[in-house]
């Protein structure tokens, strides 16, 4: 999976979460995310391989979990960001830049990929 190189790519890129990410909804409706701890390569290197990696957690907001959970495989960046826009009634440029956002990050805790 390569980054995107431009602002067209990262729109119709599909997001999926990576191998190891767990996702549970709260009793309060949240979406919280269990993934492998990224680890330095010295670190790795020390490590048997038989010991699994730590995991962390983590719990995301309302919006987020909506979002988390229009993440289906299929649905790009831009998808999300039309319903997003239209669950919120906010522009669309806003919705895709937050969405895009979101991902990003979720990207460099190693929880999502993009396809």
């Amino acid at each position: 999976m390569q980054p995107p190189r431009s602002k067209t790519e990262a729109l119709e890129a599909v997001p999926v979460p990576l191998p190891g990410v767990q996702a549970a909804t709260t009793e309060s409706g949240l979406v919280r995310i269990s993934y492998p701890a990224a680890l330095k390569p010295w670190l790795t290197r020390l490590l048997p391989a038989t010991l699994s990696r730590p995991q962390r957690t983590l719990e995301l907001d309302a919006m987020g979990s909506r979002v988390w959970n229009l993440i289906d495989g299929q649905a790009t960046v831009r998808d999300i960001a039309r319903q997003v826009a239209s669950h919120y009634a906010c522009h669309p440029a806003e919705a895709e830049q937050a969405v895009a956002l979101f991902v990003r990050q979720l990207g460099q805790r190693g929880i999502l990929g993009l396809l």
